[in-house]
């Protein structure tokens, strides 16, 4: 994307939202709000925001519209609307949430929304569903010719439920969560003329899970790509490099601790390879209709190959 197309849309953004009324919603660590009337499971602590991550995202929109109002669960949102007037015309919803468990913890905001017409960020409900599942999106993207690493699923009681894996490194992931959660360095493991079921199981069952992609894992480094939709068309920002000290992953514990830096892709690889990779998150955000906008995760292998791996659709 060309500074003027990015000066378009942010002059475009302030506009039109200038008198709007912003409400923001996101789950964090240290305010639940617990319901009396339902008894329902939360996510993971690592989905949710700690108070200084909050407070990065508050603060930036606080600074563009000057006042918002918070809701720090799904619940305590829907509530509010069902039970008071709201100016629909003139609401934005930035939606942050990401409370409950399996594909469609993240839909129900965007759901709740388009039932009452409410205006939001990211996408539709279907779309942020399909994103969580990585499986179902890498198969559905590899058949339109999108680069993605070869993915299997292994269910403990129904065993490959997608065709075996082939030879070489995997890394086993979790198939609907974020794309660090669960994962340490021994996710990494080598298949070679057997598949290692016993180091599988292992690993399921300390990342307390009964299902797992088994994943191609690609050794090289990592990038990620900001995707914006703007009058019917998808603009990708510069592709960010991750600076991973001491390990080849983002495991959950420099996730959560943020032991990592970023740069420039284009820092580190030629002007060719990183607007090939924005055209193929361009491409991947058009088949996948994604609404306003998303993160696509790639990884780039020593031949300056590219895999988009894993996609946002409520990138903070």
């Amino acid at each position: 994307m060309n500074n003027e197309t990015l000066m378009n849309i942010l002059n475009d953004f302030n506009s039109d939202t200038i008198n709007y009324e912003i409400i923001i919603i996101a789950n964090t660590y240290n305010i639940k709000k617990e319901t009396k009337q339902w008894n329902y499971s939360h996510a993971l602590f690592d989905e949710f925001f700690s108070r200084e991550e909050f407070a990065e995202i508050s603060s930036a929109i606080y600074n563009i519209f000057g006042f918002v109002k918070v809701f720090y669960s799904e619940v305590e949102f829907v509530k509010y609307v069902i039970e008071n007037t709201i100016d629909i015309d003139n609401t934005i919803v930035f939606n942050f949430s990401r409370d409950g468990i399996h594909e469609g913890k993240k839909s129900l905001i965007p759901a709740f929304c388009d039932l009452f017409g409410i205006k939001y960020t990211g996408s539709n409900a279907f779309v942020i569903s399909l994103l969580r599942n990585k499986y179902v999106f890498s198969n559905f993207l590899y058949q339109l010719g999108v680069p993605v690493p070869n993915t299997c699923i292994y269910d403990k009681e129904l065993g490959f439920i997608s065709g075996l894996p082939t030879k070489g490194k995997k890394i086993i992931k979790c198939v609907n969560e974020s794309a660090s959660i669960g994962l340490t360095n021994s996710n990494i493991i080598e298949i070679k003329d057997t598949t290692p079921y016993e180091k599988i199981v292992h690993i399921m069952n300390t990342m307390k899970t009964n299902k797992v992609l088994i994943q191609d894992y690609i050794e090289g480094d990592e990038c990620e790509v900001l995707v914006l939709k703007y009058k019917q068309h998808y603009y990708a920002l510069d592709p960010i490099m991750l600076k991973i000290p001491n390990s080849p992953i983002i495991t959950s514990s420099i996730s959560n601790s943020y032991d990592y830096e970023f740069c420039l892709l284009s820092d580190n690889y030629n002007k060719e390879l990183c607007n090939k990779i924005c055209k193929c998150a361009e491409k991947a955000a058009a088949l996948l209709n994604i609404k306003t906008y998303a993160r696509f995760d790639f990884r780039i292998d020593s031949d300056k190959n590219y895999f988009l791996f894993d996609i946002a659709g409520t990138p903070y």
